[in-house]
C-alpha cells in the first residue's frame, strides 16, 4: 500500500490528538465519577497497587531472560546478533539528521505537515494541555485520598 508523507502525517497528527482526548475522558470519567457516583479513590489506588504488583513479577520474569540468555550461547548470538544488525542500520532505522530516509523522514514529515497546517498544530495543543489539565485535576483528587487509602 502506498500512501503520501502527507497522508502518514494526517493520520499520526489525528491519532495523536485521539489519544490525548482519550486518556482526557478517562481521567476525567474518574473526577466526575467520585463526585456524581460511588467511585471512591481509594480504590483507584487499589489499581495502581496492582499495576505495581504487576510490574514486580513482570521484572522478575525479564530479570530470569536476562540470566537464561546470559548463560546460554545460543540466545547470546541471538542477543548480539539483534543489536549488530540494528547498529550496523542505524542510518535505514533511525534515518539521518535531514530527515530524507528512515524514521527521522517520518518525524520530518509530521513536522512539514504541521507547518503548512497551523490549525491542526493549533487542535494538537489545545488536546493536550486540556489532556493536562484534566491529569491535574485526576492527580489532586488521588492525592487527597492518600491519608484514608494508607491509614
Amino acid at each position: 500500500m502506498l500512501m503520501s508523507l502527507d497522508e502518514f502525517a494526517r493520520i499520526v497528527v489525528a491519532l495523536l490528538n485521539l489519544n490525548f482526548q482519550a486518556v482526557q475522558n478517562l481521567l476525567d470519567l474518574f473526577v466526575s465519577a467520585s463526585t456524581n457516583s460511588d467511585l471512591n479513590f481509594s480504590n483507584v489506588w487499589g489499581l495502581i497497587y496492582g499495576g505495581i504488583v504487576m510490574n514486580y513479577w513482570n521484572n522478575h520474569i525479564l530479570m530470569s531472560i536476562l540470566e537464561v540468555t546470559r548463560t546460554n550461547a545460543s540466545a547470546m548470538r541471538n542477543f548480539s546478533l539483534t543489536f549488530s544488525y540494528l547498529g550496523s542500520n542505524a542510518t535505514v532505522i533511525f534515518g539521518d539528521v535531514e530527515g530524507t530516509k528512515g524514521m527521522s523522514y517520518l518525524q520530518s514529515g509530521i513536522y512539514q505537515y504541521l507547518a503548512k497546517n497551523p490549525g491542526e498544530i493549533e487542535k494538537l495543543a489545545s488536546n493536550l494541555t486540556k489532556m493536562f489539565k484534566t491529569q491535574a485535576e485526576f492527580l489532586v483528587r488521588l492525592m487527597k485520598s492518600v491519608n484514608s487509602t494508607f491509614t
